[in-house]
């Protein structure tokens, strides 16, 4: 690997050639993006909203063409840098049809540049398997290629949305669960871009009564809703005008719905609350031609598999795949 100039904008802090293929490394606010990102967390002004502090993209490019053929994101810290910044995901995004040595190659770059900063490791948090499968397959041989290890493996639920309604998808006792809780009168209304303070002070509630913390405050999650205000759904189920329930989900693309947070009130267990939420979820997905809706990993608020969420995901028709968090040692 061997430093080149480059024909950008701006000039990037460092640049590598290999046969066909080139990386530069940008600041973020400088990096050449790719008119069609397919995920919403890799866009422009989605990343740069996810930290205050300087986040770095590796660019790789075809130096016959000048394509963009991949994009990887990470956020500098003391010791350890990390991918994504803060999103649910981050990684290795292939943009066009790309071999496992381009894209272990971009992962050496990104190694290489890393350590001459100071940074004594690299943590990156992919994409559930789900979403992409031959990319997944592909990326993982060129984490591996590049020295990086699988540090955790998890298992992650999703749901294909297919023709069947919820109802004929979930297990019996989940069916009745949801007939009950509609027949309790639970409404169930949908927000797009808005996260009422009402239904903020209601997830605060329902996390402190099981000693949990919320990875994003009440506030953060107001200004998200506001940023991301074509992409973020809030399904919120009412008895009368107190919210009994939400659930927030993100359109990570035309696609996919990742249900980022659900939570309801303790003393509406016996009305499981949340499912006729997740129904409304899965409605919306059929309804516009979106193919998975993601559950997500079951942990509990020690970061520990959680046996019981992981089983309600199974129930309401949830399917498994892998998501992994890579680390390498530089």
């Amino acid at each position: 690997m061997r430093p080149v100039s480059n024909n950008f904008t701006h000039t990037s802090l460092s640049s590598w050639t290999d046969g066909d293929s080139r990386v530069d490394v940008f600041p973020a606010p400088h990096a050449p993006f790719s008119a069609t990102v397919p995920w919403l967390f890799f866009h422009r002004e989605n990343l740069l909203f996810q930290s205050s502090d300087v986040i770095y993209s590796f660019i790789l490019t075809s130096k016959e063409s000048a394509v963009i053929l991949a994009v990887f994101h990470c956020l500098s810290g003391v010791h350890e840098w990390i991918s994504p910044p803060s999103a649910p995901f981050g990684g290795v995004l292939p943009l066009q049809p790309c071999s496992e040595a381009r894209l272990a190659f971009l992962l050496r770059c990104a190694r290489e540049w890393i350590a001459q900063q100071g940074g004594q490791s690299i943590v990156i948090k992919t994409a559930p398997a789900c979403y992409a499968p031959t990319d997944h397959e592909t990326c993982h041989h060129s984490y591996v290629s590049a020295g990086f290890f699988p540090n955790h493996t998890y298992s992650n639920h999703y749901i294909p949305i297919a023709g069947e309604a919820f109802m004929q998808i979930i297990e019996p006792p989940e069916r009745r669960r949801l007939s009950k809780g509609k027949k309790s009168g639970l409404l169930v209304t949908v927000d797009q871009g808005i996260f009422r303070p009402e239904l903020a002070q209601l997830l605060s509630r329902c996390f402190a009564q099981h000693h949990y913390q919320l990875s994003l405050s009440a506030e953060r999650l107001i200004d998200l809703a506001h940023h991301l205000a074509a992409d973020m759904l809030v399904f919120s189920a009412w008895q009368g005008t107190a919210p009994k329930a939400v659930l927030i989900a993100v359109k990570v693309s035309d696609k996919i719905l990742y249900t980022f947070v659900s939570a309801y009130l303790e003393e509406l267990r016996s009305l499981s609350p949340s499912l006729p939420l997740f129904e409304a979820a899965y409605d919306y997905c059929r309804c516009n031609g979106i193919d998975i809706l993601d559950l997500g990993i079951s942990l509990d608020h020690h970061g520990n598999h959680k046996p019981s969420l992981a089983r309600f995901k199974k129930n309401i028709g949830g399917r498994e795949c892998v998501k992994i968090i890579y680390k390498a040692l530089l």
